[in-house]
């Protein structure tokens, strides 16, 4: 329950719609009520003389007694057709008005409800946007999204059952049993009876509804991997034609899902006709009961028994409604587990109490023992020690898996060393603005990464304030202006989903433009150019020469060709620095592991 207050608590702000609900419940509950009363003066002005049969003496129910006396002396006054005319306005006033108050009580209801769904969606994609990339490496996109969809909408059925089930059940209830009661306490201390037996059994369904209910969540995060796979592997599918074994994969999840699914619904849907059978084995003996009243001891007025069954009619809708609720709070438990997982996730990225801004980046940066590691049986980097001083380029090579690329990362601070530290002008990067830290550095990575948007949005994505000419002059320095302008509707096109309808060349450039249009003073080219062919790679490599002027750069590199010029290479080999130097002093080390590169890729291209 511990987890469903702390969904509830995110209704704070919407205090005020929750009160005027709740006042509108209450008199929905009272107009429910008379709407339904008002049936004992209708069948008495019709069936059963039409004249006030209620006695005005004290008993335990005398203020009703009185009320009700009051009430239909003011009915029957002026005769049998004034009393029907009287009766039929009543009924039709009580119902508009019922209406009435149960429309507004449910928009305000949904204000309150709706508001809740957005305000948890935005704070788990806000939490989303703070993890560090540590957590997307051990979780599944469709887990992600799973929790952002249908474990929301899970959790806004429950919500919908507290707030939409729990303020308006319960009154009507009340206010029903108290016109039972006044009509007849025999009759509706046995209706109760059934009670107890029907909330054990609905708690038992719930407990195991829950349960149920998390497995089913799990499965779907399942298919929505293997449907987010599918679509970015669509070529690789095709091209192994894998098709097939894709599609068994799918049905084998899909099937297992049905599976679950089928099982929680039986459990969900066992709940109702237990509730309503246990009613009806009670209403029988009520009506067996209220006519032993009328026809043997005549404690009962004919119109009053029939009235007492209306009531007892409308008093199963809100307990069948409340029977359901606990299914769905138990289900909305489930899914918010698993929001809150994402929520209360750890942000592996700690701010400083006092972070320091740093505009400019003015002398080096130092790389000082710095370890780190996924887990302790993995470790990617250790005991490395170098500084890149302002203007230089540094070229970082190595075969593939050697850590390369977490380096580079680590500079970003798109994670944090696990040992060491890493300076910026002698500050500490854990001890800067993570925004000034992100503003100093620009990042060309080797996979480039587009949004479904236009040209212009992905080129000025997270800038503001760039002028068309600016941004026109931004795209010819990255030689992609003229390719842009060949699209159908320049800037304005749309790329779609991760670029699809552009080659890699020009992906890349304009990745590069991208870069450029935020003007960092540390460049991070992350093997910009090894997926490209050698025309792209020419158009590609000549934008970056000119990204690359008068910047700092770390230059990860898979082409040795690439970094020929670099003021310095280090070689990193199982997450250690084993050499480092100009590419002249390198390739004089015979046995030196650069050199080995070195040959193999360019007595290999001169075959």
């Amino acid at each position: 329950m511990k987890t469903y207050l702390r969904i509830l608590s995110y209704l704070k702000k919407y205090k005020l719609y929750l009160f005027i609900s709740v006042i509108l419940s209450i008199f929905f509950s009272i107009f429910s009520a008379l709407s339904i009363y008002l049936t004992i003066p209708l069948l008495k002005t019709l069936f059963f003389g039409g004249e006030s049969t209620i006695s005005t003496q004290t008993d335990l129910t005398g203020l009703y007694s009185r009320l009700q006396y009051t009430f239909e002396s003011f009915i029957f006054s002026e005769g049998k057709l004034a009393a029907l005319y009287k009766v039929c306005i009543l009924i039709l006033i009580s119902f508009i008005l019922k209406n009435i108050t149960g429309f507004y009580q449910s928009l305000y209801m949904q204000y309150s409800e709706k508001g809740l769904m957005r305000d948890l969606r935005i704070s788990l994609y806000e939490k989303i946007n703070k993890l560090s990339l540590r957590y997307f490496t051990s979780e599944r996109t469709g887990n992600l999204i799973s929790r952002m969809t249908s474990d929301l909408n899970t959790v806004q059925s429950g919500i919908s059952a507290a707030f939409f089930n729990l303020t308006k059940d319960p009154l009507l209830i009340l206010i029903f049993l108290v016109l039972a009661i006044s009509i007849s306490l025999q009759l509706t201390l046995m209706s109760i009876v059934v009670f107890p037996v029907t909330i054990f059994a609905i708690v038992k369904i719930g407990s195991s509804l829950r349960r149920r209910s998390q497995r089913v969540q799990e499965k779907m995060s399942d298919i929505i991997s293997i449907i987010t796979e599918t679509i970015y592997g669509a070529k690789i599918i095709r091209a192994f034609r894998a098709e097939k074994y894709r599609n068994d994969i799918f049905q084998n999840e899909s099937e297992a899902h049905y599976k679950l699914t089928i099982k929680t619904v039986k459990t969900n849907e066992l709940t109702s006709p237990i509730t309503e059978v246990l009613s009806i084995v009670a209403g029988v003996f009520i009506i067996w009961f209220g006519g032993n009243e009328i026809l043997v001891n005549q404690n009962l007025q004919p119109e009053e028994f029939l009235g007492f069954l209306f009531i007892l009619f409308q008093l199963m809708t809100p307990i069948k409604n409340l029977s359901t609720v606990n299914n769905r709070i138990q289900e909305s438990i489930a899914s918010g587990n698993r929001i809150f997982e994402i929520l209360d996730y750890p942000e592996e990225i700690k701010i400083s109490d006092n972070p320091i801004e740093l505009n400019d980046f003015k002398e080096n940066i130092q790389i000082e023992n710095v370890g780190f590691y996924y887990s302790p049986e993995k470790i990617v980097l250790q005991d490395i020690n170098f500084e890149i001083k302002k203007s230089e380029v540094i070229a970082i090579v190595g075969s593939s898996g050697v850590g390369k690329s977490t380096l580079a990362d680590l500079i970003a601070r798109f994670y944090d060393v696990t040992s060491g530290r890493i300076t910026i002008d002698g500050i500490d990067i854990k001890d800067i603005k993570i925004e000034s830290v992100r503003h100093l550095v620009g990042i060309v990575p080797q996979e480039t990464i587009l949004f479904n948007d236009t040209i212009r949005n992905n080129i000025l994505f997270g800038s503001e304030g760039i002028s068309d000419e600016k941004l026109i002059e931004i795209t010819k320095y990255a030689n992609s202006y003229d390719f842009i302008l060949e699209t159908e509707k320049g800037f304005d096109t749309v790329i779609g989903e991760r670029g699809l309808r552009l080659s890699g060349g020009q992906k890349q450039r304009l990745s590069i433009a991208r870069a450029l249009i935020r003007n960092p003073q540390i460049l991070i080219l992350d093997e910009a150019t090894s997926s490209l062919d050698s025309e792209s790679e020419i158009l590609v490599q000549d934008a970056l020469d000119k990204l690359m002027t008068n910047r700092t750069s770390l230059v990860i590199a898979h082409r040795l060709s690439t970094v020929l010029n670099a003021d310095k290479i280090i070689v990193l080999s199982e997450g250690k620095i084993i050499q480092s130097g100009t590419h002249n002093e390198l390739i004089k080390a015979e046995s030196g592991v650069y050199k080995k590169l070195y040959d193999l890729q360019f007595l290999n291209n001169n075959s």
